[in-house]
């Protein structure tokens, strides 16, 4: 289950039915009535710890029967993050979809971004407003106490690089407020503003009574505007919110109040999302980085931006790539240290799906952009613009973090894998492994995209090299019955040496390699070949 649809600390989640609307939150597991403060009034709820923030302050939607609405807290303690579907009295009735960009998407390039054109650094798009696949695994009680091996990534990446966040799991009850409705309305929203007796509101009606304005209303200058109080007070979901509506276009945006395009403050909000820090229970609701906004962050410092101020940095999309990754692979079921073992691994220790929840596709997607950079160094051929800081080529470390995307079945940095052994690139050329490696960027390629180059024979994941030896043997004791049955002249026009047969398949993968697979392939071959005389 993605963090989206799981109750976390510092915010609350609601849902509603013809006559009541319900609130929850987590308070610690220490807590106990004497700590709490909570008013319920007829159109007014104050609800938290005493002494800190309130989870809750705000206006009400509608009227309520305050007399006969109560407040109640499970016995049962639970680790923050933990799904909402372990309290049976708990639903989903609010929507936590989020607007991105397609020059941040994830899957959208298979090469190095290129240098910021003078349309904008983005684009509005619907990346996160999918919902996860139905077979995404749950995140289960040894999840959630973060069991999980770290990725290589964390091995490999130098330390000035590796931030992982902190990520310390304390445990908390859950505190349910049954709000009884005057009239059987559906509310749009919990909240309908902030009261007289509070100037603010809390984050999280900030951050739902914006979308309402975003999505329904079509004012994004309201929205803009919600959405910045709860920035400011580190709710890392509005920052990503406020970055998206800066990107807004007016000639493509439907709604109906837009304020002007600002590439240099969407880009300031992304940043700030990914260099959150988390926080104590009850002061504000930032968990710590944003994995997205670490991916768009690194993104645009890999490729650069002039509209918003920013230089193409090798070395700071490293960073923030890397950070993406350190949040994400302890949330994803999937034993990284298993490429330790070998170059294959057995079938069922990889996906047989492209990745489907949103850690994977992030950590894919960092994972691939960090293998292009470690391809090429800072200095890659026909780069008009470079990095500003050194990044050295390392071949090795390109096809460790493609191999960690690969396991969670993303189809390009197989496909890339095939390549670079199909040409010697960083390990033993060696095209029967190439052939695997293509056959299962075939298999995880919805788009049919990525064909394998014409001569690779695709072979298949389980199959040894002893078993397809004697597959070759087999085929080629039948070519030559065949042979014996042609005429000779024929056979002299159709035969080829071993040889050159090699080095026209070699030939073909470059050519595939360069075009498809990433921009400036042939040059490291190119500058590798040099080396060597």
């Amino acid at each position: 289950m993605e963090n989206d649809d799981q109750l976390q600390t510092n915010s609350y989640v609601w849902s509603q039915s013809n006559d009541q609307v319900t609130i929850s939150f987590l308070v610690p597991e220490s807590a106990k009535a004497k700590d709490l403060d909570i008013t319920i009034e007829r159109q007014y709820l104050k609800a938290g710890l005493k002494g800190e923030e309130p989870v809750f302050q705000a206006k009400l939607f509608q009227p309520i029967n305050h007399f006969d609405s109560l407040w109640q807290l499970e016995k049962n303690s639970m680790s923050p993050f933990s799904s909402l579907t372990a309290s049976p009295s708990l639903s989903i009735a609010s929507s936590y979809a989020f607007m991105s960009s397609p020059n941040h998407s994830p899957n959208s390039s298979m090469i190095l971004p290129a240098a910021a054109d003078t349309t904008g650094m983005s684009e509005m798009s619907d990346l996160l407003t999918g919902a996860p696949s139905s077979s995404s695994p749950p995140m289960s009680e040894a999840d959630d106490m973060i069991s999980q091996p770290n990725s290589p990534t964390l091995l490999h990446t130098p330390p000035s690089i590796a931030t992982p966040p902190h990520l310390k799991k304390p445990k908390y009850r859950i505190l349910t407020i049954h709000l009884e409705k005057e009239e059987e309305l559906d509310w749009a929203v919990p909240v309908a503003g902030a009261h007289h007796k509070a100037e603010i509101m809390d984050i999280t009606s900030c951050y739902l009574l914006a979308q309402w304005f975003e999505s329904r209303m079509g004012n994004l200058i309201k929205a803009l505007e919600l959405f910045t109080s709860a920035a400011e007070r580190g709710h890392t979901q509005s920052m990503i919110k406020a970055a998206v509506i800066y990107e807004t276009n007016k000639e493509t945006s439907t709604a109906t109040k837009i304020p002007e395009k600002d590439s240099k403050k969407a880009f300031e909000w992304y940043k700030r999302a990914a260099d959150c820090i988390e926080q104590d229970s009850g002061t504000n609701l930032s968990n710590g980085p944003d994995p997205l906004a670490c991916y768009i962050v690194g993104t645009t410092y890999g490729s650069g931006s002039e509209e918003a101020d920013v230089e193409k940095d090798y070395q700071s999309a490293l960073y923030y790539y890397n950070r993406c990754m350190t949040i994400t692979a302890p949330r994803i079921d999937i034993d990284f240290s298993l490429l330790d073992s070998g170059d294959i691994l057995p079938r069922n220790q990889l996906r047989s799906h492209p990745p489907h929840t949103h850690d994977e596709r992030y950590f894919c997607s960092s994972a691939f952009q960090t293998g292009l950079i470690y391809l090429y160094g800072s200095q890659p051929e026909g780069e008009t613009v470079r990095s500003c800081t050194h990044v050295e080529v390392d071949a090795d470390l390109a096809i460790r973090y493609w191999k960690e995307a690969a396991m969670l079945g993303h189809a390009q940095a197989c496909f890339n894998i095939g390549i670079l052994y199909a040409n010697g690139m960083g390990v033993d050329h060696d095209l029967w492994l190439a052939g695997k490696w293509f056959g299962r960027a075939k298999k995880l390629d919805s788009t049919g995209s990525l064909v394998p180059p014409v001569g690779v024979e695709i072979v298949d994941w389980d199959m040894t090299k002893e078993q397809e030896q004697k597959q070759q043997e087999q085929a080629s004791a039948d070519k030559k019955k065949k042979k014996r049955k042609v005429k000779r002249s024929n056979s002299k026009k159709s035969t080829k040496s071993d040889s050159e047969s090699g080095d026209d398949v070699l030939g073909a993968i470059v050519a595939l390699g360069s075009v498809i697979t990433v921009a400036g392939i042939a040059w490291y071959l190119y500058t590798k070949g040099n080396k060597s005389h």
